[in-house]
């Protein structure tokens, strides 16, 4: 720590606030920390260029929040001495006293890459250009809304990465109208992966039924689970055995043989030749023990 003061709240700028996320459950566990044991940490801030008497927040921001909720007037402040690029840089490369999130260190990067080259964001933060890049374009990828929606803990980055974004570039009122839903009706991961998959082979009035009514094909997901469950239930573990497993391997060694003349052409390099034939050998092995298994059974049966 560099300089620790205690400093009145209203001292403080919040100045990178809409770029950080909003966890409401962590935030009521640091309530209840502080008030029970004090702030044990002190926030991070920069003197504010040209203001006397004003300092920038660089980290800390919920442990000032979780402060104002409990009607303090005062935060410790490790004051650095530096200027706010050379403290969010400084902050970005140790990290803050709680991970950053992905989002967060993205935000941020497009806060400074306004100011610095991506090579020199790189160096300071001891990362490659690619990385910051990739960071870089995780924020660009998001329309606004969805940023919003997930900054403000209303949604998981994953959904909103992996689901809204796509779903926005191939139509935008399609991915706002999800939005708006799980909102009100969340899904689990992994029930909005299986509406995604769904939504992609879909007729286009199939898409519009999904994402206007969300809760009702997590329903259908519901019930068609449960049938699978009693069909395996009523199957009992022989029906498992021919009707699933038994198939599954048939399947495999179909596939195996179809590709037995392209992997073991005469053109096949003899290494290469030799690390597939060990792990044939190995499956092997595995089927001797099961002929072995069902032969031990056969002679009890006796």
């Amino acid at each position: 720590m560099e300089n620790v003061l205690h400093l009145d709240l209203h001292a403080l700028i919040p100045r990178f606030a809409p770029l950080r996320l909003r966890d409401p459950a962590r935030l009521a566990r640091l309530v209840a920390s502080i008030e029970q044991k004090g702030q044990l940490i002190p926030v991070v801030a920069v003197p504010a260029a040209g203001t006397a008497g004003q300092w920038v927040l660089i980290d800390g921001y919920r442990r000032r929040e979780a402060l104002q909720r409990l009607g303090e007037d005062r935060i410790w402040v490790d004051v650095w001495a530096r200027s706010v690029d050379e403290a969010l840089l400084a902050s970005l490369a140790r990290g803050p006293d709680r991970a950053w999130e992905a989002i967060e260190e993205a935000a941020l990067i497009a806060e400074l890459s306004s100011r610095h080259s991506l090579q020199a964001i790189a160096r300071e933060l001891g990362r490659d250009v690619s990385w910051v890049s990739r960071r870089l374009n995780l924020i660009k990828a998001l329309p606004e809304d969805l940023l919003d929606a997930v900054r403000t803990g209303r949604i998981p980055l994953w959904a909103a990465t992996r689901i809204l974004t796509p779903l926005a570039r191939a139509n935008a009122a399609h991915a706002r109208t999800l939005l708006a839903q799980l909102e009100q009706q969340p899904l689990s991961t992994r029930e909005l992966g299986r509406l995604y998959e769904q939504y992609r082979q879909a007729s286009k009035v199939q898409r519009r039924r999904l994402v206007e009514n969300p809760a009702l094909f997590r329903k259908a997901l519901d019930s068609r689970d449960q049938a699978t469950a009693d069909k395996r239930l009523a199957a009992g573990p022989e029906g498992v055995w021919y009707n699933k497993d038994l198939r599954v391997v048939s399947a495999i060694i179909e596939r195996l043989l179809g590709q037995v003349p392209t992997l073991f052409a005469p053109i096949q390099e003899v290494a290469e030749r030799e690390r597939l034939l060990k792990a044939f050998a190995a499956a092997t092995a595995q089927f001797q023990r099961l002929e072995r298994a069902l032969a031990e059974s056969a002679s009890h049966d006796r």
